[in-house]
């Protein structure tokens, strides 16, 4: 078990949120001789919201490089789903829309909420800690039972860093910057349909940005950072898999790309500093 502090508010300025694939990305790299602080320095919020700090403990590995990370000093701190209200100022209509739309994606857990919580009068519905709690419990997306008997909550962990994601963005403007850690698409994806949606719940708000940090636009940091060199890319990528770029032409216009690029071609591409990695 991990000996974290859990926090309900949000006070700082430099904030990022944390799910399962990047804390064993970055495990990884810690055991290869890449020291956390290249990576996390920046920060004065770490955040890593409880469904995910769940997932987390199914890996003694990973659980361990957490605990060492808040033993050495970084700011990391869990944040339970229930204490999301508090974090909107107990706006409790909106918060169920924001969680709707971060789920929008996810059929079955959107039809799940619409079923139990938002087809009920807006005087009846029951408090929103109280059917966070349920729906969890309830988790309407099958998932494999893994080692430790515990079944997976397939989509828990990204669609609950979503939804902080967004309440920072939309109820936090004092933020200077918001990063979202994680290899998983889905996050990604969950946030663009979200924040277009939301935006014509808060159309007098202007959201802070949510950027993203994937294993590629880590690697990418490392490369130009001078930590690791060409050769030390496929220690960290096996494969070929998709990444979102944009790349600035000779006469300073950009395009937009997304595409399966293999190491050779993702080389050339971090070598480049015209290229931004966008995920």
């Amino acid at each position: 078990m991990i000996r974290i502090e859990e926090v309900t508010k949000i006070d700082k300025k430099r904030i990022a949120i944390m799910d399962t694939s990047s804390v064993s990305f970055m495990q990884s790299l810690q055991n290869n001789g890449i020291k956390p602080d290249s990576i996390l320095k920046d920060y004065e919020l770490i955040l890593i919201p409880k469904w995910v700090l769940t997932e987390i403990e199914d890996a003694p590995g990973r659980a361990e490089f957490v605990q060492k990370l808040i033993d050495d000093g970084y700011p990391v701190f869990s944040i339970a789903e229930e204490s999301y209200s508090g974090l909107t100022g107990y706006e409790e209509g909106n918060l169920y829309q924001m969680v709707l739309a971060s789920v929008s994606l996810v059929v079955s857990v959107k039809s799940y909420l619409r079923r139990h919580v938002g087809n009920k009068d807006s005087l009846d519905i029951e408090a929103y800690a109280e059917w966070i709690k349920r729906l969890y419990n309830e988790w309407p997306v099958p998932g494999e039972v893994l080692a430790s008997g515990r079944t997976k909550k397939k989509n828990a962990g990204e669609i609950s860093v979503t939804i902080l994601a967004e309440i920072v963005s939309w109820y936090y403007p004092e933020t200077e910057s918001l990063t979202v850690y994680s290899q998983d698409r889905d996050t990604y994806k969950f946030h663009l349909e979200a924040a277009a949606q939301i935006r014509n719940l808060f159309s007098a708000r202007t959201p802070v940005p949510v950027s993203y940090k994937s294993n590629d636009c880590i690697l990418c940091q490392l490369f130009r950072d001078g930590e690791i060199d060409e050769r030390d890319i496929s220690l960290w990528r096996k494969d070929e898999r998709k990444i979102t770029y944009i790349k600035e032409q000779p006469d300073h216009s950009v395009f937009f790309v997304t595409e399966m690029v293999d190491n050779v071609s993702f080389v050339e591409l971090i070598k480049n500093k015209s290229v931004l990695i966008i995920f």
